[in-house]
């Protein structure tokens, strides 16, 4: 399935991670309304998205599960670095491990002096509570959704065709699948046709996955029902 074969008007477009980037730049082109569970986390592994979508979300991101990472982060809203009063650099955040589902929370617990970050946790769980309701509903409701994921590893067949069939599940609507897969040396886009119905398979460069004019070429022709 080609570019041009994706390009049209979704009720619905859908961030499947690896990292942010998804979720940004549909926002920065009109194509999201809401946070949704994969937007602002880092879920590298497809095979472990797939387990998590099988598992209706199951046993993700609990305390028990979640340890802290010796990662600089930074505390994001929406996309948007928070600032502290007086400062000129983003205020940092806890960056922490879901052990479970090796899914990292990058942007949501943010350092507050002598608290740790699990003094944040209720607050942070009946927020992803509420992403998850509305990811379900969403996609349940849409009559056309497509969902973009990209790959820090190698694009994988198998793993993209089950989840295909993990998010048919979810939907009597069409599903489709924008896959982004980074390679080392490239320096535009490179389309793969991999025989699978409704996905588009798109080979990005690795330099620089936050590219303004790769990602303008990737959502070109892509636009929300009103």
């Amino acid at each position: 399935m080609k570019l041009q074969d994706i390009q049209g008007s979704y009720d619905l477009v859908v961030s499947l991670g690896a990292w942010c980037g998804p979720a940004l730049h549909s926002k920065r082109h009109d194509l999201r309304r809401h946070s949704l569970p994969f937007d602002w986390v880092q879920s590298p592994n497809l095979s472990e998205v797939n387990r998590l979508l099988r598992n209706g979300f199951q046993g993700f991101m609990e305390l028990e599960n979640m340890v802290e990472k010796d990662i600089l982060a930074h505390f994001v809203d929406e996309g948007n670095a928070v600032f502290q009063e007086g400062e000129t650099e983003p205020a940092k955040a806890h960056f922490i491990h879901d052990s479970r589902y090796k899914i990292d929370s990058v942007h949501d617990f943010p350092m507050i002096v002598n608290q740790n970050w699990t003094a944040q946790y209720p607050l942070y769980k009946e927020k992803l509570n509420t992403r998850i309701q509305r990811f379900f509903t969403q996609i349940a409701q849409s009559q056309s959704t497509l969902f973009i994921r990209y790959e820090w590893l190698n694009a994988n067949y198998e793993n993209t065709a089950e989840l295909q069939a993990i998010l048919s599940g979810l939907t009597k609507g069409k599903v489709t699948i924008l896959l982004m897969e980074q390679l080392e040396g490239l320096k535009g886009i490179r389309e793969v046709e991999w025989g699978l119905d409704g996905v588009s398979l798109v080979q990005v460069p690795r330099q620089d996955p936050s590219n303004h004019e790769i990602w303008d070429q990737v959502l070109e022709g892509i636009t929300l029902t009103k």
